[in-house]
This record gives C-alpha cells, structure tokens and sequence, in this order.
C-alpha cells in the first residue's frame, strides 16, 4: 500500500508540473519559477522535471533571464510532437476530423457531409478509416507517432468501455463502437459523448475555465450541453448529466428522434426554426432567410426572432438553476452564425433569473467552431499522458 501511495504520488506530481509548464508553454518559465508556484524543494524539481523529459514530454530550450542578477534559467516547454492524436466527431449531418499536436496546434483537418440520414455502425466506421488514411497522407509523420484515436458522438456514450447505448439519430442502440473502431483503425480509440468532448476543447483552449464551473452549451443542429466544476467533468449514473436537448418543455409538441414529443431539440434547432416558418405558411428554405428578415425587420422575423430568443433564455435561466454553474458558455452553429439570438436571450435573463444568482451570471459566446472534434483528440491526448506518466 505504501508504495502504491508513493507511486500516486509520483504520478500526481508529474501530471502538476507538466499542467504548469503546459499553462505557461509560451512564455518564459524555469525550474525556479515552478519552485515558487509549488512551494516544493528545488531537488524535487529537478526531478521531476528530469523524469518528464527522460519520457519524451518536455525539453529544456533557450537561456532565459532570471530575478538574480548575473543568472540565467532555462527555459522548459512542452515537446510538440511527443503525443499526436487524431479526433473523430459524429454528428447527424457529417464526420469531422483533426490530428492535434501536444502543443494543441492543429495539423491538419478534414469534413465530410454524410449523404443520407441513417447509416448502420459499420458504414460511419468505414468513413471514419478513410478519412482516417486521407489525413495520414497529408501529413509528414509515420504511422506508429500517432499514438490514438478519440470519437466523439452524439447520443448517450459509456466512455470507459466505448459503447454507444443510444444515439437517437441514428437509431443505433447499445453499439459497441468503440471496439469495432479500435480494430478497424489499429489504433487504441476512446469514446466519448459530443457535448463532453467540446467542453474539453473549450477548456483546453481557455484554460482559465479549468478553476471554475462551467456549463457548455450547444445550439445548432441539436441542442446539447456538458457541464464541469473545477476541470471535472460531471457525467451522472450514465454520463447523460446535461443532455438538455431531450428535456420536454413543449408538452404534445414536435416529435423528437428520442420519441417523445416537445424537447428542446424539437424548438431550438437550425431544422426546427426553418419547419416552424413553413408551418406559418412562409417560403423559408434555411436559417439565413429567417435572419435575413429580423435584419431588415419584418414584422413576423421580429416575433419569431424574439420568440426564439425567450425559449434559449429560458433554457439558460433553466440551467442556471439545475447546475448552479457561474459561467454558461454558448456555442453552436446558430450562436456562431447569428450571435443577435444570444444577445436578445441575455437581455431577458435579468427577468428571469433572481438577482442573487444573475449577478454572479457570466454568459459567453464561445469564439470556436468544431469543438467537438478537437476535444475528441484532446481526450485522447490526456489520456496517452496519463498512460505515459503512469506506466513506466
């Protein structure tokens, strides 16, 4: 037991000093600036840091002035091609891919829009591989440097053992996706629910977000979220904590992919709005046309704009009280394409929101698209870590 504690330990430390080197990766930071921020002996330090660069994670680099007059430390960084990951996204209207570096730096990328609304696993796995080997040959690197593979999907996912157990938009059940992928691609994969993985990427990007509790938002072509305290992930009894999107607040309304009728995702959707114009009787083909005319403020834009905007303020004000989070940050292809909607939804929240809870409230239009296939390859990437310092 002792030395399971000692090696906990050993472990723990490692993932900290690199956490701090990543966080400081470009400015100027020495063993002795990690001394200070640790309150640990400089020998500690030192081997630490010495540990991390025998396994390949972190390089010493360039002379850099120190506080001590006559001295220089050296500069510690993060080695950018030690762990390179590749990052799959499912969605219901395409498959998305990257390959990341260690430094977060995007290396190449790819998309594809799937050509018809139901496909059996086999078939987006077989996508998947070819995308797969598109991308390798775009790229200087071998085979054996990328170390894995993360999947993001839409629907209900048990990360741990990589099996898909709904995914209402395909209509797939208990599906272990994980497994086929692993074998068809050759690579260790590691599964994850679509929402999960873009909070992941939000905060890798903004890594203020990892001292506070977060919930990301998603409204596009679905409506989804994920929420984190403190850079930890909340997933609930089967990592469903936060699917919003399959919350009834239309009683007898549209029927959902899930079955049921009046979810969010069947009110707050780019496909949602557009069946709800043609449903008043209007020509509506796409999103833009809705837009289009709340710009130039026709009446009946400027009702269902306002409309629109009331249900994602509720939807906030919602969240605000089921998980109590200080930041909401609001993303999607909607929130992206016609930030207006969001800003019209935090106007109302002050009336909706008691004041006590609104004034601690920041909401923030996340600046990223694609976040949930980077944070595919970001999971993996922490995975690999904690695999690389764990087991030497």
């Amino acid at each position: 037991m002792k030395i399971q504690n000692q090696q906990n330990l050993k472990s723990n430390n490692e993932k900290m000093i690199l956490e701090i080197i990543r966080n400081n990766n470009e400015k100027d930071i020495s063993q002795a600036d990690i001394v200070k921020a640790t309150k640990m002996s400089p020998t500690s330090i030192s081997r630490i840091v010495e540990n991390l660069i025998t396994k390949g994670l972190v390089k010493k680099k360039d002379l850099i002035n120190t506080d001590k007059v006559g001295r220089k430390g050296v500069k510690l960084s993060l080695v950018a091609e030690s762990v390179i990951t590749v990052g799959v996204s499912i969605d219901s209207d395409n498959l998305g891919i990257c390959m990341v570096d260690f430094l977060g730096k995007i290396i190449a990328s790819d998309i594809f829009t799937l050509q018809k609304k139901h496909y059996e696993p086999a078939e987006i796995i077989s996508l998947i591989c070819h995308m797969y080997q598109t991308l390798c040959e775009k790229v200087p690197l071998e085979a054996e440097d990328i170390l894995a593979i993360g999947i993001s999907c839409i629907g209900n996912i048990n990360y741990e053992d990589g099996d898909i157990y709904f995914a209402p938009q395909f209509g797939w059940n208990h599906v272990k996706f994980g497994e086929m992928a692993q074998k068809a691609l050759g690579k260790p994969v590691y599964m994850e629910n679509d929402m999960k993985a873009a909070i992941m990427s939000v905060v890798h990007q903004e890594r203020k977000y990892l001292k506070e509790n977060i919930t990301y938002l998603s409204v596009g072509m679905g409506v989804g979220a994920a929420v984190m305290f403190q850079g930890e992930i909340v997933r609930g009894s089967n990592n469903a904590f936060g699917e919003v999107g399959h919350v009834i607040i239309q009683q007898g309304g549209r029927k959902c992919d899930c079955g049921q009728r009046g979810c969010v995702q069947t009110t707050l959707t780019t496909n949602s709005l557009i069946e709800e114009c043609q449903e008043m009787g209007l020509q509506i083909d796409n999103v833009n046309q809705i837009f289009e005319a709340y710009r130039v403020q026709e009446e009946w834009a400027l009702k269902f704009i306002n409309k629109t905007a009331m249900d994602l303020a509720i939807l906030i004000r919602n969240i605000v009280y089921m998980y109590n989070t200080n930041y909401i940050l609001v993303g999607g292809a909607l929130i992206m394409d016609f930030p207006e909607l969001l800003e019209l939804a935090k106007e109302k929240l002050n009336n909706l929101i008691h004041s006590n809870l609104y004034s601690s409230l920041h909401v923030v239009k996340v600046e990223t698209r694609n976040n949930s296939v980077t944070g595919a390859a970001f999971i993996a990437q922490s995975l690999c870590v904690k695999n690389i310092i764990e087991n030497e």
